[in-house]
């Protein structure tokens, strides 16, 4: 997989009016993942509609005293719609946006969502 061709993910703000989602935006790039401008304050919901369990990952680029720091790695369960984030800096690669990659993307949907500054 290549970052550099990771399809970005629109944002969505929430508001202390709210936001409605019903659905999630899109189907994940099974290819080379998507990416999301991180300010610390998005995050990603995954809905997985399929009959088994899958795995996001979230790259952490960096190292400290050249030791990698380990890639964030989260189970989505079958049926399960889980909220993964926020992210520090850390996950942010050189551009600003976090890297996200999904196991598998049939019956799979992914959002990503920022608090607004109270």
């Amino acid at each position: 997989m290549a970052y550099a061709s990771a399809v970005a993910l629109s944002v969505v703000e929430i508001t202390r009016a709210g936001v409605v989602t019903t659905t999630l935006p899109t189907t994940p790039t099974a290819t080379h993942g998507n990416k999301v401008l991180n300010d610390g304050k998005t995050f990603i919901e995954v809905n997985n509609g399929s009959g088994d369990s899958i795995n996001v990952t979230i790259e952490a680029p960096g190292s400290v005293d050249g030791f990698a720091i380990a890639d964030l790695v989260v189970a989505v369960a079958a049926g399960v719609r889980k909220k993964i984030g926020p992210f520090t800096g850390v996950f942010n690669q050189a551009d600003g946006y976090v890297w996200v990659v999904c196991s598998a993307v049939t019956t799979v949907t992914i959002g990503a969502f920022r608090l607004q500054n109270p």
